[in-house]
């Protein structure tokens, strides 16, 4: 990897909008467009990354009417970029550049079509395809184009992907709907194949997933796909596909050979008889973003990194670019005189002289948190429950175990129940606050929403907020146990009785993905409700760690609307205890909470802490379904089917 000079100053490059494919020419300069109409480029790997042609570096500067799926190169200096590109309401054309670039043209290839899918060849050929169901085709590296009629007669045929054999006669077309062509004689005729689903080789678990073939390509005399994530492989003179579980993407090099991506995230190449030639020792840190292959090598892109690989070498290079300074972080805290920020997996430092922010350190993990502790930097990776001391005088991370004891000593004056809402149009705030009077906490009136939580407890005792208080502190080293469900014979009786109406419910109307209040949440009307009604009969011999990792789960679904629980205990010394959820669909008792001791972050699923709870506020805190125990016994069960279903 390349060791830049100043590289301390220099920005992370982020490229902003879904990357589906590299530009990769054949000097291996990469270039990157994106849907958010950005394109990005690097002269080779290990050099800055720079701004192309059309985008911005703001990564709140979305370019209207260039949606672009892909950047290709027909030869060093001949490029082209084609998706959704629309001026003066047409989308009839792709941009070209002869000159490496520097200038680009608009190139008519026919009807008006979003581009969904294009092959690029290395003799100027290329074959797109999209919503208008034409097949464009080219042999003079894109400067002229002419089409084909749809293949077959299915309505609203769009391919998503495309490929074409060294005759550059025979390809495969692989539709967003389970539709698979194959060609022959370059798009004069056509025979429909069987795809791995039509075959049987898996099931949807619901009608509204989309079973789109993602990528399709030759090799030797097989085929490989990836039908909705999963990676399949068969014989081109005899379809039966087999499925490959190791395998999440793949790619065919120009001497026909095959490069997969694994679970692990190693690397393995095959050669045309689909034999093991080489195996990876390193593999990638993050998840693919989009692949590319030239000159037989692998390029691989991440949100952090570059690669190339082949059997020869395995190089890695992060993103930087000289364009933009380093922003100002986030997350900021001053120490002994410093002021230190905190991004992804950088440790920043505020340059005095300069006045600007300098990466100094950086870390294996992403820092989802930073703050001050027992005169210690105090980080925490994504989980909140692992935390490393940074020593800033010798540039260290250290693994660090938070004390046992963190607040439990301290003595608290005032309790507050909070519920919000906040979103695009509206807000909204209720609170119930106690006071501390001797040895009980009763309501502050004056400071509490007149209505909300009105069938709480007026009066609590202390000694009852101090053992919550312990109870909190002490949750860091304690599993959850299948004893504190307090689950009976009956309870999972009644659970079966719900999940046998749950199944005739939905296999008669469906799944509705966009009921997000209910939350009896199912993957589709194909879930083995089997699975739930065994799991329900097996609790007591649940292994503990399941039960434990169950209540852990915590989900979203991108709302623009947060809506959160949050209680919130002020100590006499001035500081603040705030545990709060705000997850869209919560857990059982709105496990698990974020935990924020002044600043100070870790979270517990702790099932007795919202007990506790439920019983000063009288059932009120919680949704009435997150506190019954049939909704405890949903989520184990769900949360091993789901596992189970990500195993397969």
């Amino acid at each position: 990897m390349t060791v830049f000079g100043q590289e301390e100053y220099l920005s992370r490059l982020s490229i902003v909008g879904g990357v589906s494919e590299l530009g990769i020419s054949p000097s291996e300069e990469i270039w990157v467009a994106t849907k958010a109409g950005n394109v990005y480029y690097t002269k080779q790997i290990g050099e800055l990354w720079y701004m192309g042609p059309y985008g911005s570096l703001d990564p709140y500067n979305f370019s209207t009417g260039k949606t672009f799926e892909r950047i290709n190169f027909f030869s060093e200096d001949t490029l082209m970029i084609s998706g959704f590109i629309q001026e003066g309401g047409k989308q009839d054309f792709v941009f070209w550049s002869g000159n490496h670039g520097k200038t680009w043209e608009k190139v008519i290839f026919g009807k008006s079509s979003w581009i969904d899918a294009a092959y690029i060849n290395n003799n100027g050929k290329a074959w797109m395809s999209g919503n208008s169901q034409l097949i464009y085709y080219t042999e003079d590296n894109g400067k002229t184009w002419k089409s084909f009629d749809k293949a077959g007669n299915e309505n609203a045929l769009r391919f998503s992907t495309i490929h074409f054999a060294k005759d550059e006669q025979t390809g495969l077309f692989g539709s967003f709907w389970n539709v698979l062509y194959k060609t022959t004689d370059n798009c004069q005729s056509w025979e429909k194949l069987p795809t791995p689903l039509s075959q049987a080789k898996y099931e949807r678990l619901s009608k509204e997933e989309r079973p789109d073939i993602r990528k399709i390509r030759i090799f030797g005399n097989y085929h490989i796909i990836n039908q909705q994530g999963r990676v399949f492989l068969t014989k081109s003179d005899s379809i039966n596909w087999t499925y490959l579980p190791e395998i999440i993407d793949f790619e065919v090099s120009e001497n026909n050979k095959l490069y997969t991506i694994n679970q692990d995230l190693s690397i393995s190449h095959y050669d045309s008889a689909f034999s093991k030639t080489w195996q990876s020792e390193k593999s990638l840190e993050n998840i693919p973003r989009a692949i590319g292959v030239r000159n037989n090598k692998l390029f691989v892109l991440t949100f952090e990194s570059i690669y190339k690989i082949n059997p020869d070498e395995f190089i890695v290079s992060h993103l930087f670019t000289d364009e933009i300074p380093i922003q100002e972080p986030y997350l900021k805290l001053s120490f002994e005189g410093e002021e230190y920020g905190f991004g992804n997996k950088d440790i920043f430092r505020f340059d005095k002289k300069k006045k600007q922010w300098c990466r100094f350190v950086s870390v294996d993990f992403s820092i989802a948190n930073a703050s001050l502790f027992d005169n210690k930097i105090v980080l925490a990776d994504r989980s909140l429950n692992k935390q490393y001391t940074f020593d800033p005088k010798e540039k260290s991370i250290n693994e660090y175990n938070l004390p046992e004891s963190i607040f439990s000593n301290l003595v608290v004056k005032e309790l507050h129940f909070e519920n919000g809402s906040q979103g695009c149009f509206h807000s909204s705030n209720s609170l119930r606050s106690y006071i501390r009077k001797g040895d009980k906490f009763v309501v502050n009136k004056k400071s509490s929403s007149s209505k909300y939580l009105s069938r709480a407890i007026s009066e609590i005792n202390a000694d009852k907020i101090e053992q919550i208080i312990e109870l909190i502190d002490k949750s860091r080293l304690v599993k959850v146990s299948l004893n504190v469900l307090n689950i009976t014979e009956g309870d999972i009786k009644n659970f079966k009785k719900f999940i046998d109406k749950e199944e005739q419910r939905i296999k008669k109307s469906g799944i509705d993905r966009f009921d997000f209040e209910n939350l009896y949440s199912f993957p589709g009307e194909n879930t083995d409700f089997n699975f739930y009604r065994s799991v329900a009969d097996s609790l007591f011999t649940l292994n503990e760690e399941e039960i434990n990792n169950a209540f852990w789960q915590a989900y979203g679904n991108w709302s623009t609307t947060t809506d959160w629980r949050r209680i919130i205990f002020v100590f006499q010394n001035g500081k603040k205890l705030i545990i709060e959820n705000s997850d869209d669909k919560p857990n059982y008792l709105y496990t698990p909470w974020v935990v924020d001791f002044e600043g100070l972050k870790f979270r517990t699923n702790s099932i007795l802490f919202g007990q506790q709870i439920d019983e000063i506020t009288n059932g009120q805190f919680f949704n009435e379904i997150a506190r019954d125990k049939n909704y405890a016994i949903f989520k184990i069960a769900d949360y091993m089917y789901r596992k189970k279903l990500n195993e397969k």
